[in-house]
């Protein structure tokens, strides 16, 4: 059998070993390879997609290349996610982010309902303890690839029947500013060090303990009034954050 004839017989495709690639790619989106795991060898590939050693070889130094794996000498090749930075320097939802970065966003909803503000909650939306508000709590996928779970809260006397939408298709910044009036001027931000507890590890099924970042948010509107806080969980080894730091004298 010629290398990989069910891949070859089709016109106008990319060379077998991009090809070959993209089918690892996809098996790492969907988790069928999850990060830390052995990749198949070079032999593996050679016998299960009917290709040379040398094509085995090259799609997995693409893979490298691209950073969805590393090598480690006289071992293997091992999955690694590729990063996904999220900065500080430009208030946006997380979708449109990662749009910016020519990356296909996807959320799952976890739940959605209306609960009472704890003494956290109330703290973030500048509220009292026992005030009812927003909660939505999302999977945020980047290709396919879970990066964070994400706590949303909101006001109810702010957003009337908020629930009415479906988040797992639009924005939640895009319905406050466009849906409600509410356009956003400034959010503020804090970032701290966490692990993920069992639930969490489960729901975006990783280890559990497995680190992450805790992104603490706050937005305002032009008048200056909370209209929504996220409490986002981020995998640690999914997620880099970036920002600019300029010198007060320019």
């Amino acid at each position: 059998m010629k290398e990989c004839d069910t891949i070859k017989n089709k016109r106008y495709l990319p060379p077998v070993y991009i090809q070959i690639r993209d089918i690892l790619v996809e098996k790492i989106n969907s988790g069928e390879f999850t990060s830390g795991n052995q990749l198949p060898s070079e032999r593996e590939l050679s016998d299960t997609y009917n290709i040379s050693r040398m094509t085995a070889r090259n799609a997995l130094t693409q893979l490298v290349d691209s950073g969805y794996a590393y090598r480690l000498k006289g071992k293997g090749t091992f999955v690694s996610y590729p990063e996904i930075e999220r900065d500080f320097v430009k208030l946006s939802g997380f979708s449109q982010m990662l749009k910016s970065k020519g990356i296909k966003p996807s959320n799952k909803i976890v739940k959605s309902g209306i609960i009472e503000a704890d003494k956290k909650i109330a703290s973030l939306l500048e509220t009292t303890i026992g005030t009812k508000v927003y909660e939505i709590v999302r999977i945020r996928y980047g290709n396919n690839v879970a990066l964070a779970l994400e706590y949303s809260y909101l006001p109810i006397n702010l957003f009337d029947d908020l629930l009415q939408y479906d988040f797992e298709r639009n924005s939640l910044y895009n319905v406050i500013e466009e849906n409600y009036n509410y356009k956003l001027k400034y959010s503020k931000q804090w970032i701290k060090i966490t692990t993920l507890n069992k639930n969490e590890s489960i729901i975006l099924n990783v280890k559990e303990h497995t680190p992450a970042f805790l992104l603490e948010s706050i937005s305002y509107d032009m008048d200056e009034k909370v209209v929504e806080s996220t409490l986002s969980l981020n995998i640690g080894d999914r997620t880099a954050f970036y920002t600019e730091l300029w010198p007060n004298n320019i």
